[in-house]
């Protein structure tokens, strides 16, 4: 296994000290993950990843692991992985950043629905006024029905920030290198993490 310590900084240290919940929901664009945990990385940031249980039937969590270099969180145990990571606490993490999303997941966030461990991160992270990042990533007929867009709105109005998808080929696909720019953009400590913990 390389550790994460082996790449972490090798591009720049825009990143470091920058520590991201990188969610993955069961999206077939989950299978970019491995490159996105890895540039992200690259830029100096540390990052564990929590699935779902379709996520895990795309991409194994082994893939993921040997990428960040830690356990992937597949589900939620008594040592309570949401709270460390997510709760109003002042050593929970920077940002939880959902990538993929899909419109099953955004729509239950939405909702105020969290049975799966990606959307029970996601319930802590709101509550606690954590930064979320949302990636979405599904067939366009999906992104376009009005009740996921109505729920993405309601995100945003809570102070969700979107990644829009690019728009082809009648899909809604994930632009991952995007998705790193956003980060190091909002995120990068020459910018000041954008975090609300006390």
């Amino acid at each position: 296994m390389v550790h994460q310590s082996a790449i972490t900084g090798v591009k720049s240290s825009a990143l470091y000290g920058v520590r991201i919940v990188l969610a993955v929901s069961g999206s077939i664009a989950a299978i970019e993950t491995p490159k996105l945990a890895r540039e992200l990385m690259r830029h100096g940031a540390e990052v564990v990843v929590v699935m779902s249980e379709s996520a895990q039937g795309i991409i194994s969590p082994e893939a993921l692991e040997c990428i960040v270099g830690k356990r992937v969180i597949t589900s939620l145990t008594g040592l309570c992985e949401h709270i460390e990571y997510c709760g109003e606490w002042k050593g929970r993490w920077d940002l939880l950043l959902i990538c993929p999303a899909t419109a099953n997941t955004i729509s239950k966030i939405a909702n105020g629905i969290d049975d799966t461990p990606v959307t029970t991160f996601a319930s802590t992270a709101l509550g606690s006024r954590m930064p979320l990042v949302i990636a979405p990533a599904m067939h366009e007929s999906m992104i376009n029905n009005p009740f996921v867009q109505r729920n993405i709105e309601r995100l945003k109005k809570a102070g969700v920030a979107f990644i829009e998808p690019s728009l082809e080929e009648g899909k809604a696909k994930l632009r991952w290198r995007e998705v790193v720019a956003f980060i190091l953009k909002e995120f990068s400590k020459e910018g000041g993490i954008k975090s609300e913990k006390g």
